[in-house]
């Protein structure tokens, strides 16, 4: 097994065994840094779950590739440290941005691409998700 640059060893062991997943979720958390992922592999029928790297858990999920084509980015692309800015380098112009005042949500900034859904509260990444369905146009 060859290390992936960006990856933990689990990680990089599951690329090797698996490719690298149709979908990923990440979270991060603001205040200790932690990184939670889920690897979505629809075509085997599984997710794969790491925390901080380490292998977690696994368990079945539906094929959902149709509704869902694979993403082509990957999980290393992504940390807590990626500005606004950077993010548009790698995934083009976003399709929509929304600023979230409420109570709940205070200071986050959903910034919606066509591969990916980010969340970046006070300016620091704390969420990613690429399973996004491609963007339905109004007819001109």
């Amino acid at each position: 097994m060859e290390y992936i640059a960006g990856l933990s060893a689990d990680q990089s062991r599951t690329v090797d065994e698996l490719g690298y997943p149709d979908h990923f979720f990440i979270s991060f958390d603001p205040v200790s840094s932690d990184r939670v992922e889920r690897w979505t592999y629809f075509s085997r029928g599984k997710a794969v779950d790491f925390d901080n790297g380490r292998l977690w858990g696994e368990e079945p999920i539906e094929d959902n590739a149709a509704e869902y084509p694979p993403t082509d980015l990957r999980p290393q692309d992504f940390n807590a440290t990626l500005s606004e800015a950077e993010a548009t380098r790698l995934l083009g112009e976003p399709l929509y941005t929304q600023e979230v005042q409420d109570s709940l949500l205070p200071e986050n900034t959903i910034i919606v691409y066509a591969k990916a859904i980010l969340l970046y509260r006070e300016g620091k990444l704390i969420g990613v998700d690429t399973q996004v369905r491609p963007p339905s146009l109004p007819a001109s």
